[in-house]
């Protein structure tokens, strides 16, 4: 097993940036092949960055905004952190939180290229940016009355709370660290539009600048491009995979007959011409605020710099204007949601003595499950990290809502029936001890997906977000969406060296992937505190596994992130001591 030694260092403690460089050189000297992260950088949300990822998908590793959906505020490098400086040390970060730091950094350097796609990130680009020094780059673009359009639509400006961040961005534009950016986001309160404008000039420039710095020269993928020209957009793609097989287009949308009940998350919908559903005013008010903020960034960048965002920001003069259509949403009441189906342990097609729990585990019964560890002294917080789920805004597509003053856990209204996403993996495999069962390995899964008749269900955004638990038409003596709606963690994963971090198996098709049997059985993997809106958790019981009271799994939890404070250790070894401990707790139970 190799430790991390250096002995130019031995005498002090190694800073988290040098930790990080000497993990990836271990990881790039344990094997051939070993290859940093592609970052895809949008200069605003709505990009189309889902049709992106959806046609890397078969030939990376995905993983959608880490850095800005995974770090909470109080984190020193979030986005959404107001005192975030660029040079915050880093080593006031807890045990949790510099673990989860170093395991993400290292952990994208692999034979098999992985995707980073974040938005936004706005002045916290160049912290990502130097945690991957080495890292190809593309940036995915949009003209801003596109986004514009798409915002208006879908009323995101509003629902994604585009105001509390506009103020933040300009309440830091007032710090001498940042007076650059200033003439950018002149004022507190503009126009809805105005402040949308703003808000992509500024991280264009961002974006274009800290390229520059760094001697980038990234592909751009237009949005504009994607519809208008796909060859030219899939040329780009590839030529940012070059090691992958030839790439193929994913169907857009939901399949054939359907429509999502709720696109907000899907930006894959096949177009064939550019409309912005603005009105004439509206659409000036967009272009003429982009042009104000652009000029006004002219002394902030290099001129190079500002060409390359006056360029990343054109395309306006594609798109045809048509009368805006404000999309209806679906109305969502609790009754709406009611669990049709008791919870059941039942044999598995191909038996073995393998039972398995009819139901994924739903946001009502994981909210109680974090109330029991918060009531045993388990925060979920810690360090700026999540340990058990992310919390995640309802708009968002946060299910699991914290109320910080009832110190409690509680599903959004409407979806406490519906199963549980957001959750790590250390929270999916806790809360399965907690139930006296563990997680399914992928062999496990993969035998019983294996059917020719298996059917898949929500998947491929048909509702936009997860169904309820309970399948319609199915008995409680069945096991529901066993492929569909959402994907699940495994209790095993792939092999790797002691230099690399321990991950875990995902498997099957969720309500954001295809659902087609190449989907379903395509191995990837995601590490341990990693989480997504797409993942969630299915239980399987069998004689060796008992149930374990939330004091103990409290007490486990916390010896092990002490644990993490050993630097000495290898990644893997310090990974793995959690699920070593889990099952030696449930043996003992």
């Amino acid at each position: 097993m190799t430790a991390v030694h250096d002995q130019e260092t031995a005498p002090r403690a190694r800073s988290a940036a040098e930790e990080i460089a000497a993990r990836v050189r271990e990881i790039r000297a344990s094997g051939d092949g070993i290859l940093p992260p592609l970052l895809l950088l949008g200069t605003m949300e709505r990009v189309g960055s889902n049709w992106v990822s959806d046609t890397l998908r078969p030939v990376t590793g995905q993983h959608n905004e880490p850095f800005r959906q995974q770090l909470g505020p109080s984190h020193p490098l979030s986005a959404l952190n107001p005192g975030l400086s660029p040079d915050e040390p880093l080593e006031r970060l807890g045990p949790y939180g510099r673990h989860w730091l170093v395991t993400f950094a290292a952990g994208k350097h692999a034979t098999e290229r992985q995707v980073i796609k974040e938005t936004s990130l706005f002045f916290a680009l160049p912290a990502l940016l130097s945690l991957f020094p080495d890292s190809p780059v593309a940036v995915l673009t949009r003209s801003p009355l596109g986004v514009a359009s798409s915002f208006t639509r879908g009323d995101l400006f509003r629902r994604w709370d585009y105001r509390a961040r506009y103020r933040q961005v300009t309440a830091m534009a007032t710090r001498p660290e940042y007076a650059a950016w200033a003439p950018v986001v002149p004022d507190d309160d503009p126009a809805d539009l105005t402040a949308l404008a703003r808000l992509q000039i500024l991280n264009t420039l961002l974006i274009a600048n800290a390229l520059h710095q760094r001697g980038d020269k990234a592909e751009v993928i237009r949005y504009e491009t994607s519809v208008l020209d796909p060859g030219a957009a899939h040329a780009a793609l590839a030529r940012l995979v070059p090691e992958a097989p030839r790439l193929t287009a994913p169907r857009s949308g939901p399949p054939a007959g359907t429509a999502a009940a709720d696109d907000t998350f899907a930006t894959t919908a096949g177009k064939d011409d550019l409309t912005a559903l603005l009105s004439a005013s509206d659409a000036g008010e967009v272009s003429a605020a982009a042009d104000r903020a652009l000029s006004a960034g002219h002394e902030a960048v290099p001129g190079p710099a500002w060409d390359l965002a006056r360029d990343w920001a054109d395309g306006a003069g594609l798109y045809s204007l048509a009368p805006p259509r404000p999309r209806a949403l679906p109305g969502r009441s609790a009754s709406a949601s009611r669990l049709s189906c008791p919870v059941r342990w039942v044999a598995g097609h191909y038996g073995g003595g393998l039972r398995w729990r009819n139901l994924l585990v739903t946001n009502d019964e994981f909210a109680a499950f974090l109330n029991e560890m918060g009531n045993a002294g388990l925060p979920n917080h810690m360090d700026g990290c999540y340990l058990l789920a992310v919390e995640m805004p309802p708009e968002r597509g946060g299910r699991l809502r914290y109320n910080r003053y009832a110190r409690r856990w509680a599903a959004s209204p409407g979806f406490g029936h519906h199963p549980a996403y957001w959750v790590t993996w250390a929270g999916a495999a806790a809360c399965a001890a907690r139930h006296g069962a563990r997680l399914p390995t992928r062999a496990e899964l993969l035998a019983e997906t294996s059917r020719d008749a298996l059917m898949v269900t929500n998947h491929a955004y048909q509702a936009g977000d997860t169904v309820p638990a309970a399948e319609p038409g199915r008995s409680p003596d069945e096991v529901h969406h066993l492929a569909g709606n959402l994907q699940v963690w495994c209790g095993d994963g792939p092999d790797g060296t002691p230099e690399t971090p321990s991950s875990r198996w995902l498997h099957g098709a969720a309500w954001n992937t295809p659902g087609t049997p190449e989907e379903i059985r395509r191995p990837r993997a995601r590490h341990l505190s990693g989480a997504s809106r797409g993942v969630g958790i299915r239980l399987v019981r069998d004689a060796q596994h008992s149930a374990v009271g939330p004091r103990e799994l409290a007490g486990l939890l916390t010896n092990w992130v002490r644990s993490l404070s050993d630097r000495t250790r290898s990644l893997r070894d310090l990974d793995e001591a959690l699920p070593r401990a889990l099952a030696a707790l449930q043996a003992d139970s």
